[in-house]
């Protein structure tokens, strides 16, 4: 099938690539992880701007929904209409195709070199203090989650506008992320943060995009 074949050119390209990097299997599977996240970015980088954009102009219009909320509060009925007048009045998409689009672009690439380090992790020896990077690393996991928390958190909001509001969903990302990578391959869990990270990067790098477009 073409996706093993494909899924069996990235495991044989991640061992080159760990030779390349003194036969260290993580170092490699961090490079690879990071530069397939970079060669995405110019299909995910708009949606991350307009994203970016909706998430600013939710936030100024807070008190206006907290408003409508209070006022229809009995009646979700009304309250639904309301929204949605609100909503296409001040150019808010609930749902963007482009988002939507660019996701699935991006996913099969992400996904296809996911599954190669899944399938190469068994003979991928070691990694810093891992010694086997075939099985969980719980420290690994550990801060792999609260390096996901920790962007979230940074990325929820600005300067004072920051809220214990917005710790629920900053926790449920760090929970899940436990969650998942707690059982996976420490293979798994280096691919995840290097994902982590560049996502980070292309974030601020959108945001500066928009603060200088609004200056």
């Amino acid at each position: 099938m073409l996706w093993s074949s494909v899924v069996d050119i990235l495991r044989g390209s991640l061992f080159a690539l760990a030779h390349w990097c003194g036969g260290s299997f993580g170092a490699a599977i961090l490079l690879a992880s990071a530069a397939m996240r970079v060669a995405l970015i110019p299909i995910t980088f708009s949606a991350t701007r307009r994203r970016l954009i909706q998430e600013t102009k939710l936030r100024t219009l807070a008190p206006q929904i907290d408003a409508l909320k209070k006022r229809h509060a009995e009646k979700p009925g009304d309250l639904a209409l309301a929204m949605q007048k609100f909503n296409a009045d001040n150019g808010i998409s609930l749902i963007d195709r482009g988002s939507m689009l660019s996701g699935l672009a991006s996913f099969p690439p992400g996904a296809a070199l996911y599954a190669a380090v899944r399938a190469a992790a068994s003979r991928a020896g070691g990694f810093l203090w891992i010694a086997d990077l075939a099985k969980p690393d719980r420290l690994l996991a550990t801060g792999a989650a609260a390096l996901a928390g920790a962007i979230a958190w940074a990325s929820a909001a600005h300067g004072d506008s920051k809220s214990t509001s917005q710790l629920l969903p900053v926790l449920m990302t760090a929970t899940i992320s436990l969650l998942v990578l707690w059982h996976l391959s420490a293979g798994v869990a280096l691919y995840s943060v290097s994902n982590t990270i560049v996502g980070a990067v292309e974030r601020a790098i959108a945001q500066r995009t928009i603060r200088s477009s609004n200056t």
